[in-house]
């Protein structure tokens, strides 16, 4: 038997110790489990849909990549797969997580490792992308952003984001090899970041990618928790609850 609770976590990436919490849903077999996985910086990280994962008898890890939120190291956009990587593997060894229902959740550039994760690993059943970057190219990272972010980060300059920012490829190609198992891209309307219209059309043709819009809504849903909490975790549940 399994108990609800929550776990404060540590495990590395790269020599680099990582934290996290691990959400532990209650439950007589090993659980469904999600990984979230934030953006940059990663000031939301979507705790509400772990919560809501738990309440459905879900396990949820959260973690923080290499130079920020205290994890340790040097921050890098080339680290956040790895690191990725490293939350899967650790999830999967836990007696309490079904390993042939694993997710992941991905927030805002988090959706650039999570997907490259799951194109190289076929254990990962489902990724659910909300606000995602799909072209980085299309994103014209200001200045001001960059240097802003850096400040909450550790060992990296706002230059420094925008020399790494600028090395990213176009997740179309990575979101393709996900086939045939399912991917839920959840947009916002008012999203000024990474619009829709960014990314819609080179997503079009993909079958294995369903398109959720709310259109009210900004890049970090802010006014519209609760409808995106339920979207996530009903389509979860509808494709890995037994």
């Amino acid at each position: 038997m399994f108990e609800s609770g929550l776990d404060g976590v540590t495990f590395t990436s790269s020599g680099c110790r990582l934290l996290g919490g691990f959400y532990r849903g209650a439950g007589d077999t090993p659980r469904p489990t999600a990984v979230l996985v934030h953006g940059l910086p990663g000031i939301e990280k979507h705790l509400d849909v772990a919560y809501r994962l738990r309440d459905l008898g879900w396990n949820c890890l959260y973690f923080h990549f290499r130079g920020c939120w205290g994890s340790a190291g040097t921050y890098s956009l080339a680290g956040l797969t790895d690191d990725t990587r490293a939350a899967v593997d650790w999830v999967a060894r836990q007696p309490s997580v079904d390993r042939e229902r694993i997710a992941l959740i991905a927030g805002s550039t988090g959706s650039y490792p999570a997907v490259m994760v799951g194109a190289a690993d076929e254990g990962v059943r489902t990724i659910v992308a909300i606000s995602p970057v799909i072209v980085p190219g299309a994103f014209e990272f200001p200045r001001a952003m960059a240097d802003e972010f850096a400040g909450m980060l550790q060992g990296v300059t706002g230059d420094d984001l925008l020399n790494q920012w600028r090395g990213l490829d176009s997740l179309s190609e990575p979101m393709r090899a996900f086939a045939p198992r399912e991917i839920l891209v959840i947009t916002a309307g008012r999203d000024t970041i990474f619009p829709p219209s960014q990314y819609a059309a080179s997503i079009a043709a993909l079958s294995h990618v369903t398109l959720l819009q709310e259109n009210e809504s900004d890049h970090g849903f802010s006014a519209s928790r609760p409808w995106l909490v339920r979207a996530v975790t009903d389509w979860l549940v509808a494709r890995l609850d037994a």
